[in-house]
């Protein structure tokens, strides 16, 4: 963080984190480390309105799309399909890119011009079978050279700052995770964001922390951490125990988008715009409260930002994830998913919040 905000407020993240140093796009710098991650199917425009419904106010940070396929961007009208509408003034905005090939590559970059990101991030993080079958992915991993190839290209054809969302690897190796992060920095990224387990766990497991204070103290970019998030305390404890210059958040924001503000608050930042005045919801009480808030304002983003098509398969996977923290919850997702629009889901959303419901503080995403 920035020291105006971290000499004041006693924050955790050094003072001068090195995440503070990059400029992106749109001369923004970040002051508030705590990362929107790229997440398939649900970091679009709706929910990233959520989330920034729940920054502090005056905190810069990142918020990821979805991943992008390069296959698919040179020919799509970006800006235009669900997974590339953007809301105005995300300024913020890293554009996560899968694929392999340069050429791709080059041509997506061209086409994502149109909605001006802040950043671009390469993703050799995805585990799943249907991915690693085209190399993509944490496949890249895999093969040290062929990865150089792909950071090296990119970086010849885009200005814009450069990252790697990456796992510890196919395998557990401490040493070549290491060599693999030294690379990336040789080859031009500008920072990296760690999530350290390795393809075969998918989420199951731990997330061993360990290996993102071995990687941060390897190299000289800046190294964000990833994995095992599910209360505020979770953020400040990974950057205690690691090190590390920010935090990403992932599955948790599904059921608990107000962690930013709970985070700033800790910190001693003022509360989102509109919300003056108030606390940062902390008891289940609260946070069943503020969920119900927070899913309907979801269904409004939906309904602004998409068509109705659209709006229920992603109201649906949003509920898949963030049931798991809510006490019964898993009724109210088995109830929307007979639902056959947004009309009928919000009738079902308001029956099951009739009565108070509570937020459990942790789960399993096994």
């Amino acid at each position: 963080m920035s020291s105006s905000l971290t000499q004041s407020h006693q924050s955790p993240f050094p003072p001068a984190s090195r995440l503070s140093r990059i400029t992106f796009a749109h001369g923004r710098q970040v002051n508030f480390p705590i990362l929107f991650a790229p997440m398939a199917g649900l970091s679009h425009v709706a929910f990233r309105q959520v989330v920034r419904s729940y920054l502090p106010a005056r905190a810069s940070t990142l918020l990821f799309t979805e991943m992008l396929s390069t296959r698919l961007l040179p020919f799509e009208e970006v800006g235009q399909t669900p997974q590339t509408r953007i809301a105005v003034g995300e300024d913020n905005l890293i554009s996560q890119l899968l694929g392999n090939d340069e050429k791709l590559i080059d041509r997506s970059l061209k086409k994502l011009q149109v909605i001006a990101p802040a950043g671009i991030d390469i993703n050799m993080g995805c585990p799943v079978r249907k991915v690693l079958k085209h190399n993509w992915g944490v496949g890249l991993m895999g093969d040290i050279r062929y990865a150089e190839q792909v950071v090296r290209g990119t970086r010849s054809v885009t200005h814009l700052p450069l990252s790697v969302k990456m796992r510890t690897g196919l395998n557990d190796d401490p040493v070549y995770l290491v060599e693999f992060a030294k690379m990336l920095e040789e080859s031009g990224a500008d920072w990296i964001t760690l999530h350290p387990r390795i393809q075969s766990q998918h989420r199951k497991g731990r997330a061993n922390w360990e290996y993102i204070g071995r990687v941060r103290t390897a190299v000289r970019m800046p190294v964000v951490g990833n994995g095992d998030i599910q209360e505020s305390e979770d953020i400040l404890r990974m950057q205690r125990e690691t090190g590390c210059d920010g935090v990403m958040v992932a599955r948790v924001s599904t059921a608990r988008p107000w962690i930013f503000w709970q985070v700033g608050e800790t910190l001693g930042l003022p509360p989102p715009p509109g919300r003056e005045g108030e606390r940062a919801p902390r008891t289940p009480e609260e946070e069943g409260l503020e969920y119900y808030r927070a899913l309907i304002l979801f269904c409004d983003q939906l309904e602004s930002n998409f068509a109705s098509v659209e709006q229920m398969p992603r109201l649906k996977l949003f509920l898949a994830w963030g049931n798991k923290w809510v006490f019964f919850g898993h009724y109210l997702w088995k109830q929307v998913n007979r639902c056959p629009d947004l009309v009928r889901a919000r009738e079902v959303i308001n029956d099951f919040f009739s009565t108070p419901k509570v937020l459990l503080p942790r789960t399993s995403l096994q």
